[in-house]
């Protein structure tokens, strides 16, 4: 999976947009907010999946992409 690109949320709390195979899905979870750099990797193998209109409503750039359930 691809990172297109992560927003914080909190300092402590992440949220991944990750490219699939036809489309994108979102990834949220709580990090140590010491370095977002290093820690949005560890979001897309341990984070919660997001609702579709949830992930919407953070990257409305990939409206035109399918959301990946």
């Amino acid at each position: 999976m691809k990172v297109l690109q992560y927003e914080a949320l909190a300092s402590k709390v992440l949220v991944v947009a990750v490219q699939r195979q036809i489309g994108w899905c979102a990834y949220c979870d709580a990090v140590a907010g010491e370095n977002h750099e290093q820690e949005f990797q560890a979001i897309v193998y341990d984070g919660c999946k997001l609702l579709e209109k949830v992930a919407r409503a953070i990257f409305p750039q990939y409206s035109n992409m399918i959301y990946e359930e």
